[in-house]
């Protein structure tokens, strides 16, 4: 095998990784981490027309869109293509989970569960590959049941609902 072609395998990890950084920082609500995974001209497409310039400011707008939130976002089924040994763009398939405080007097939800393709461009910078331009199109955004979350876990097998198999499986996480 060529060295480049070695160099290549290389950075294909890295660039999963770069992406796998932006949605557990994301996630984390680490901001400062989070601007750290874009260059600092990076162009940023929301759609509709708006365009965001700098990682920084990026990552501040998207720390304002999910104060509050809890967001889970997943990345699958990468398509990366090397433009240069320094550039390459990527496709990939999202899906995200964002879920804000219920309101304090009807317990109603705000959040969506959303599906889509994230687009995206990188740059090796000193060594680091960083994301030069983003773009996000949705396939599907559904909106949550507005309902309260039950006091109690919905489906699975009756084992899930019994209160000794919680108490020996869930608590020891301090989860519930």
């Amino acid at each position: 095998m060529s060295e480049d072609k070695l160099q290549q395998m290389l950075d294909y990890k890295h660039i999963i990784e770069l992406k796998a950084r932006f949605g557990r920082l994301a996630d984390a609500k680490d901001w400062e981490g989070f601007k750290a995974v874009f260059s600092t001209d990076a162009t940023f497409d929301l759609g509709g027309g708006q365009i965001m310039h700098g990682g920084e400011t990026y990552a501040y707008a998207v720390r304002d869109m999910l104060e509050g939130a809890v967001s889970l976002h997943r990345f699958s089924m990468p398509e990366i293509t090397f433009l240069s040994a320094c550039e390459a763009e990527g496709i990939w398939v999202l899906h995200d989970y964002n879920v804000w405080p219920s309101d304090p007097q009807t317990g109603e939800r705000c959040g969506y569960n959303g599906h889509g393709r994230e687009y995206e461009t990188y740059r090796k910078i000193d060594g680091t590959w960083k994301i030069t331009s983003w773009r996000l199109r949705y396939d599907r955004l559904d909106p949550l049941p507005r309902e309260p979350l039950p006091e109690f876990i919905l489906g699975g097998p009756d084992a899930l609902r019994d209160k000794a198999y919680i108490a020996a499986v869930v608590r020891p996480w301090g989860y519930w």
